[in-house]
């Protein structure tokens, strides 16, 4: 796939128009439509900026910006303090609409900023995360860590169903103070490398993703914005999960 081709099929994948897809990359409409057409071969940072605003590398694999969570949470209603980077996503949301001149999301933009932020930094490929053979369900594992006092917050299909988007449970995911402490409670074996289907994933402390959470029915859960951008980068029912956390659907 060439770089017309990979742009094309990104911005749809991704739900933009030509014009979103400029707004994001700071270019004119123009540009991106004689990119798309193989008119205009753009310099490698102009290409480099065009796929990572929508969440990808100049190469093979799927970028992941951390900072793109820091700005949906804010913009979701969180304060907290945003870095540059933060900044930067605010003012590229901002070109497309679906921030207002406050920072905040549009009203009814909110499932579009969590979308973004989703597709930018994929649950499955936070920084230092760790997948296990499956054991058990998440309430379960993270009532275990509590017990233990090992700090957790619970997100993905789980913490949805807490909140009271329900479905089935196909991936526990929690975020742990300590991968190793958690692994050592709850006696988990790793996955094998390259194994598929099934399986629980814990993620470490970032400073911001358990920032907010609080007990639900007696288990710690991320915060409902948290959750939903979580869901939304989820297999199965869990971005429907994230559509009823943000009131897109009753």
């Amino acid at each position: 796939m060439d770089l017309a081709e990979r742009v094309n099929t990104l911005r749809q994948v991704n739900g933009l128009s030509v014009r979103d897809l400029a707004g994001l990359a700071g270019v004119s409409p123009s540009t991106i439509s004689r990119i798309e057409a193989r008119k205009m071969d753009p310099s490698f940072d102009l290409a480099t900026t065009i796929l990572q605003v929508m969440g990808m590398e100049i190469g093979a694999v799927e970028a992941t910006d951390v900072e793109a969570l820091r700005a949906a949470r804010y913009a979701l209603g969180q304060d907290v303090e945003l870095t540059p980077g933060a900044r930067e996503w605010i003012a590229r949301w901002s070109r497309i609409r679906i921030i207002g001149p406050d920072g905040r999301a549009a009203v009814g933009r909110e499932a579009d900023v969590a979308f973004r932020a989703a597709r930018l930094a994929r649950l499955a490929d936070r920084p230092g995360g760790a997948d296990f053979a499956p054991a058990g369900l998440a309430v379960d594992l993270a009532q275990a860590l509590g017990r233990a006092g090992a700090p957790y917050a619970l997100t993905g299909d789980a913490a949805a169903n807490l909140l009271g988007a329900h479905a089935t449970q196909v991936w526990p995911v929690l975020y742990v103070e300590g991968i190793q402490q958690a692994q050592e409670v709850l006696g988990l074996v790793p996955l094998a490398s390259g194994a598929r289907g099934r399986r629980i994933t814990l993620v470490p402390f970032d400073g911001l993703s358990e920032l907010g959470a609080r007990t639900v029915d007696g288990t710690i859960v991320a915060t409902t914005a948290q959750v939903a951008i979580d869901c939304y980068s989820g297999p199965g029912r869990m971005p429907d999960q994230a559509d009823l956390l943000l009131g897109v659907r009753g």
